[in-house]
């Protein structure tokens, strides 16, 4: 189980899904900010960290779908 290519980190991917993600967070942020004039602290660190986690496990979901 050592050759699994689907376990590896491909940059090129990460950085185009992370790109992606911080596009709709920036959306969502100014949705936020219309409705509610403002956002916490603990909702920008929040959501940066969250959109970092699926960035990673989009990535990795999509280089194991390439190796299909």
């Amino acid at each position: 189980m050592a050759d699994r290519p689907s376990d590896e980190f491909v940059p090129e991917v990460f950085w185009r899904v992370l790109a992606i993600a911080l596009t709709v967070l920036g959306g969502c942020w100014a949705v936020a900010i219309w409705q509610y004039r403002r956002l916490s602290t603990t909702d920008l660190v929040g959501s940066l960290v969250c959109a970092g986690l699926v960035s990673y496990l989009v990535h990795l979901w999509v280089v194991a779908a390439r190796h299909r």
